[in-house]
């Protein structure tokens, strides 16, 4: 990839991770979910970010116009306080399923298997009563 540094996604990419969010590589790879290595690689401009890291490096809040571009503001636009919580709550999951990730590695093939198993299932319910919840909500609200 030819160009200048301040005119490349590299620059702008790590410009943001350094001076923005103030974060290692490692640590910008856990908030965004996006493997270190491939933040490495953009980073030197061995490669460019994919559409699916773009969407995880656009959760810690910059705007990806800004990004690819160079114009524009650095930060993504806010509407609101529930959209700037949002984002943080998802960064906060990245990082924690991240995390379990890491552990689940740790971990030999059955009993993995096994807590996968049960994290699936605990999830799968909380779904279900939530749906169910909703719907219930729905129809009282329909009733009244």
């Amino acid at each position: 990839m030819k160009s200048t540094s301040e005119d490349d996604i590299a620059h702008r990419l790590k410009l943001w991770r350094k001076r923005v969010m103030k974060m290692t590589q490692e640590r910008f790879a856990n908030a965004t979910g996006v493997h270190l290595s491939a933040i490495r690689k953009y980073e030197n401009r061995h490669s460019v970010p994919s559409s699916e890291s773009l969407l995880a490096i656009a959760s810690t809040g910059v705007d990806l116009h800004w990004l690819l571009t160079g114009k524009g503001d650095m930060r993504a636009p806010t509407s609101s306080d529930d959209d700037q919580a949002k984002t943080e709550a998802e960064v906060e999951l990245v990082s924690r399923l991240k995390a379990i990730e890491g552990l689940l590695n740790g971990l030999q093939d059955e009993k993995r298997s096994a807590v996968l198993e049960e994290i699936f299932s605990r999830v799968h319910e909380a779904k279900r009563v939530a749906d169910l919840e909703a719907l219930v909500g729905k129809l009282q609200r329909k009733r009244a």
